[in-house]
């Protein structure tokens, strides 16, 4: 935020007597709906909860909407804060157009929260200096409150760490808000004539830039594999038996909640049930943990801590079995009963078998469970279930816990194939509230998104996803997995420990499909179709949150066809050269730029360790980068492109790198990471080769395409004696 230069504060300044909004409510002052039956805060009030602001988002948290301005020593300055922050919520109030200063775009109440904590430490610092009026603050003082605002103690008897500029620049920010609206301040405010650093922006202040890369972290791969297999497995095999399952749990529930309590009349049919059960050699109901073996007070009725006493009267047609003395009266039946066939978990006692992810052999998708453990496992697939949403949809967190039961949407294309979509809000950079907004997603999401709708039974319109901290969830599903044995019933893989968010999972889809075809993610998921479905929904909104995500991968893959152009260069001055039929080309442009690098060291010879002027040489030719499952394809003259020839659209702006024939594209060239592609071709083609299945016509047309693999292989072996 700059002060504009011509608009310098002002020689003098008249004080409003009354502040603008006085005796206004606040909701009604910043032009904001309220629940029936909310708070009402006055401005007067030091307390302002706005909790019952109507269209807010699901990711608000309840403190964001409570300003309490109690914390602000100084009666005079809680009234300042309460009038820059209204200005700010309601820049079209008739009292802020008159600032001249004043900014003109909406603020959310979440960056106001936030400027009102920013509030509280500065005017909190001048009254701990001795300063009582906002007359008194000279340059000096915000120079200082700047120094000490940028060091932090991040938790007790931690040494004081330094904050970054971008925080640091909100505390100069706040200083600097009160010269921006001095017309509008009626309690106090800065001197005629003082700017707080004479306007310059905040991040000049702090000596930053708001310029900087992404900087969340992708999910390293020998975390993301595990953890995506794993959850993959539990929403579309362990999934639909789950839901079946505890779609009888909700209805048994609904069965029984009117049932009688057990008198002394129930008990002949309560031996009745546990004769039969004997008779049948059915188990005793297993304990859910809850606290009814802490009711046994004899000794008579310890063997039968273990016993689940709620389910066991459920099939009697009772709710309750209690006292010890009914207990005592059914004691000998079940302690027979128990030494003949135990206790086991009542629900899924028969379940259906499923193949195991590691080896295909079938086992029953689950052991019996309690009540307890059908509640467990609900929970643990839910977590699986926005797992997978977020990482196969780029949904951001706040997008994610917009989502609703009955948010999606399928259509048929004209092609005959399927769109899914999921219908949610948009919440970033949008009017409070957000505006709708929809994601097209592959069928994997629809599935999680579908299964997870079942496992809530909640009516529609109610949230899917009530939180999107999956590290505590993953954590959560990590030690459920290992201690109920699941892991090993259905052979996943070990869960190492690592963080994971939703923000990084974003990351790390942005930057799989930017980086090269297929990505991190195709050892389980076909990315392309990823691909696909996703470009429809860019062009579908263009101003959506969908198109947004498209932003950051062409950014994302900006970066890596640098990197992989720098990298080719380097390459090249070490004496690996590609190869393929566009190797001649690529090494001309690469030996241009080396001439011009090496010309301009003359000059200056910094230049040749100076990797950003390397870079700014290599721009052009890094754009025409289009990366392909095992070539690269330098798209420099679409007349000469093969795929657009067999394609018979000579004209296209991009590639078709799917119909790439890179041995015979004169744009294409292969480099050392191709290699294991080339060879593993070859690998395969051996075992059908090999196979005594195949026919003697199609192992015929097999071994050409092997040998051109071993020639691809051979050439960059050649041209990289390193490879």
């Amino acid at each position: 935020m700059k002060l504009p230069r011509p608009l310098r504060a002002p020689a003098t300044i008249t004080r409003r007597p009354v502040s603008a909004f006085a005796g206004n409510y606040v909701h009604e002052a910043i032009g904001m709906a309220l629940l029936p039956g909310s708070v009402r805060p006055r401005f007067e009030d030091d307390l302002w909860d706005m909790w019952g602001l109507a269209d807010k988002a699901r990711s608000i948290k309840r403190h964001e909407l409570t300003w309490n301005f109690i914390k602000i020593v100084n009666p005079k300055w809680r009234v300042v804060a309460k009038e820059i922050l209204i200005a700010l919520l309601a820049p079209q109030h008739d009292s802020v157009l008159e600032c001249a200063l004043a900014l003109r775009k909406n603020r959310s109440p979440r960056t106001c929260n936030r400027f009102l904590n920013k509030f509280i430490a500065w005017f909190n610092w001048l009254t701990t200096n001795g300063i009582t009026s906002l007359e008194e603050v000279t340059q000096e003082h915000c120079d200082r409150f700047a120094a000490e605002t940028q060091w932090y103690v991040p938790k007790p008897d931690a040494p004081p760490v330094q904050a970054e500029p971008e925080t640091l620049a909100e505390s100069v920010r706040v200083v600097q808000l009160v010269t921006l609206y001095g017309d509008l301040l009626s309690t106090d405010s800065y001197r005629a004539g003082f700017v707080p650093w004479d306007g310059r922006s905040t991040i000049k202040v702090v000596g930053g830039t708001w310029l900087r890369a992404n900087r969340t972290p992708s999910v390293p791969d020998h975390l993301l594999q595990p953890v995506l297999a794993t959850c993959l497995y539990l929403v579309n095999t362990v999934g639909p038996h789950l839901a079946d399952l505890i779609e009888k749990v909700r209805e048994d529930a609904a069965r029984t909640k009117d049932f009688p309590r057990a008198t002394l009349t129930h008990i002949p049919d309560v031996k009745r049930l546990i004769a039969q059960m004997h008779a049948d050699r059915v188990p005793l109901p297993l304990t859910d943990g809850r606290t009814e073996s802490r009711r046994i007070r004899t000794d008579g009725l310890a063997p039968l801590k273990d016993l689940a006493w709620h389910r066991l009267a459920y099939q009697a047609g009772t709710s309750t079995i209690a006292g010890d003395y009914l207990r005592e009266k059914i004691a000998p039946e079940l302690l027979a009963l128990a030494n003949d066939v135990g206790f086991e978990g009542y629900w899924a006692r028969t379940a259906p078998t499923i193949a195991r992810e590691e080896n295909g052999a079938l086992v029953p998708w689950t052991a019996p469970l309690s009540d307890t453990g059908v509640q467990s496992m609900v929970a643990n697939v839910l977590v699986a279930c926005l797992v997978v949403a977020t990482a196969l949809s780029g949904m951001r967190n706040s997008e994610l816990v917009e989502l609703n039961v009955g948010c999606r949407r399928q259509t048929r294309t004209k092609s005959g194939g399927t769109r899914y979509r999921l219908a949610g809000r948009l919440i970033k950079g949008q009017k409070f509230g957000g505006v709708p907004d929809e994601w097209v997603v592959i069928e994997d999401v629809h599935r999680a998104v579908a299964l997870a709708e079942r496992l809530l039974g909640a009516p529609p319109g109610a949230a899917l996803f009530s939180t999107v901290a999956l590290s505590f969830g993953l954590d959560r599903m990590r030690k459920w997995l290992e201690e109920s044995g699941n892991r090993e019933r259905w052979g996943l893989p070990v869960i190492p420990a690592g963080p994971i968010s939703a923000r990084m999972l974003r990351r790390t889809l942005a930057l799989s499909i930017a980086a090269r075809p297929g990505g991190l993610l195709a050892a389980k998921i076909a990315l392309k179709h990823i691909s696909v479905a996703t470009t429809e929904g860019y062009a579908a909104r263009p101003g959506g949150s969908q198109r947004l995500f498209l932003t950051e991968v062409e950014e994302a893959e900006q970066e890596k066809h640098m990197e992989l152009t720098v990298e080719a260069f380097r390459d090249l001055k070490e004496g690996r050269k590609p190869a393929g039929p566009g190797a001649r080309g690529l090494i001309e442009a690469l030996q241009h730029v080396d001439a011009q690098l090496n010309e301009a060291a003359r000059h200056d010879p910094k230049v040749l360790e100076d990797d950003r002027h390397l870079e700014n040489l290599l721009s052009k030719l890094s754009k025409v980068l289009h990366v392909g499952a095992a070539n690269f394809c330098w798209f420099r003259d679409p007349s000469k492109a093969l795929c657009l020839k067999l394609a018979g659209t000579p004209n296209a702006k991009k590639p078709l790198v799917g119909m790439c024939d890179s041995a015979r594209c004169p744009q294409a060239t292969h480099h050392r990471s191709h290699r294991p592609v080339w060879l593993g071709q070859v690998t395969v083609i051996d075992t059908f080769v090999e196979s005594p299945r195949v026919a003697k016509g199609e192992k015929k047309r097999l071994l050409p395409e092997r040998d051109r693999a071993l020639r691809v292989v051979a050439e960059i072996d050649a041209a990289s004696p390193a490879a």
